[in-house]
């Protein structure tokens, strides 16, 4: 269930990123993660593994890097 929200979240700064700050470079990975992250959040055979602490782990090193690196110049 948390990894649904992440994945709003990302999707939301990645349209908000890529409207206001007109950059394409730093929206998009933005929202192609968050959608893909939902996607793999509603299919079961991927959802067990990201339930997991690796998983968990795995996914918040990428999201916080990604935004680090989108919201700074």
């Amino acid at each position: 269930m948390n990894m649904r929200w992440v994945g709003y979240l990302l999707t939301a700064f990645g349209l908000i990123n890529w409207r206001y700050q007109n950059s394409l470079a730093k929206g998009a990975p933005l929202v192609i993660f968050g959608v893909s992250l939902l996607i793999a959040a509603w299919v079961p055979q991927l959802a067990k593994p990201l339930s997991s602490k690796a998983g968990i782990t795995i996914v918040g090193v990428l999201v916080g890097a990604m935004l680090i690196l989108a919201f700074t110049n």
